[in-house]
């Protein structure tokens, strides 16, 4: 596995409940490479503890996870999704737009729940920013959508954000939810 000059976590183990083994392979850090008309951007891609954990939630299980900076529960619904993450953001600039609040930057889309068979909305947030002088996606969480909520009407290219990351001034700041590792 190829290792990153980052500091968020590039690799998660594997977890057991009820003699079933969970695989997290699939949450390891790699790269993605948007094609753009005038600019090909590359991203180095990290995954947090919040695509697959969240304490007291309807498919929670006792069992929980650390990423050194907080201890939650696993969660069997997001752990589920979380394998369809990689493809998503592998496909950000195929007609996804992102959306930004003050908050975060993320994006929605519909999705089968493994769990219960429905069609859902999902949210996936994340953290676009430079590292290092690499280009980074790091997606805090994801999850289906159980609230009404505002979706912003007016969104973003992967390539725009690409273009005014690459564009900002020198800083070390990364942000803190990219940086537990």
């Amino acid at each position: 596995m190829k290792k990153f000059h980052i500091q968020a976590r590039q690799h998660w183990e594997a977890f057991t409940h009820e003699g079933e083994e969970y695989c997290l392979r699939h949450l390891s850090c790699h790269e993605v490479v948007f094609e753009g008309q005038k600019d090909t951007y590359k991203f180095v891609v990290s995954y947090g503890l919040h695509c697959f954990a969240k304490n007291d939630q309807e498919h929670s299980i006792e069992l929980t996870y650390s990423d050194d900076f907080e201890t939650r529960q696993i969660n069997l619904e997001r752990y589920h999704l979380s394998k369809y993450l990689r493809g998503m953001i592998e496909e950000l600039d195929k007609h996804k737009l992102l959306y930004e609040t003050t908050k975060e930057k993320y994006f929605t889309f519909e999705h089968v729940n493994d769990l219960t068979g429905e069609l859902e909305q999902c949210k996936i947030c994340l953290c676009i920013f430079k590292e290092n002088r690499l280009l980074r996606i790091h997606v805090t969480s994801a999850f289906f959508v159980r609230e009404e909520e505002n979706i912003s009407t007016s969104g973003f290219s992967i390539f725009k954000i690409a273009l005014d990351t690459k564009r900002k001034p020198k800083r070390h700041d990364i942000p803190k939810e990219a940086s537990r590792g």
